[in-house]
């Protein structure tokens, strides 16, 4: 019989921005190189510069990028504008074509050296978690554990239910 292990508001939590956002993340997060500003500058338009800095940003802080940016704190996309030179406000005219950020978000898995998990990857973290299930045996504990563990490996964190 299959167990929920997380509460339908817990999946919910794991799948955005921590509420509020700490302004140590944002410091720390959402700053650029001068790297990462040239990367982000080779876009074209200042709608698809924001929006590829943004899942630049958001890639390392939460270890993926929600399919919808407009869930960003508030604090973050004029953060990451302003270190751009760009108007936060064209950020509604990024992806007006999906395919625009879906390859967006391939080239910024690219650069900052995150890779999708195969299955291979799963069996090994499933090994992986089978061993500190039976040293601990709160969910969200392990969800939090396994995270952490993707995160090290540069892995694109899947959706919770995965």
């Amino acid at each position: 019989m299959p167990v929920d292990l997380l509460t339908e508001a817990e999946r919910e939590r794991w799948q955005r921005f921590p509420d509020p956002l700490p302004h140590d993340d944002l410091c720390v997060f959402f700053q650029f190189s001068d790297d990462d500003q040239r990367e982000a500058r080779g876009q074209r338009d200042a709608q698809n510069r924001l929006g590829y800095a943004l899942q630049l940003c958001i890639l390392r802080y939460l270890g993926f990028v929600p399919d919808h940016l407009q869930a960003i704190p508030h604090a973050v996309v004029p953060c990451v504008a302003a270190q751009l030179a760009i108007d936060p406000s064209v950020l509604t005219l990024y992806a007006r074509r999906r395919r625009t950020q879906t390859e967006h978000q391939r080239n910024v898995q690219a650069y900052v050296k995150f890779r999708r998990a195969t299955p291979l990857d799963f069996s090994a973290l499933q090994t992986w978690l089978v061993e500190r299930a039976l040293e601990h045996d709160k969910p969200t504990l392990l969800l939090q554990l396994a995270c952490a563990n993707l995160d090290r490996a540069k892995m694109v964190r899947p959706g919770v239910t995965r």
